[in-house]
């Protein structure tokens, strides 16, 4: 996997990179950026959007 550079929120903390389950099980797909210093800045990748279920 390449390296990634971590992104940083607003108040300057490194982010983590969140990851969800990829098609059939098999690995991890990459889907945005959360900060874990309780500050709750996250930032979604472009790609990833929501599904129709999630937009009511």
């Amino acid at each position: 996997m390449a390296r990634i550079v971590a992104e940083k929120c607003t108040c300057g903390c490194k982010m983590k990179r969140l990851y969800t389950r990829a098609e059939g099980g098999k690995g991890w797909d990459s889907v945005g950026w959360l900060c874990t210093c309780g500050c709750g800045c996250v930032t979604m990748d472009e790609q990833w959007q929501e599904g129709e279920c999630c937009t009511n």
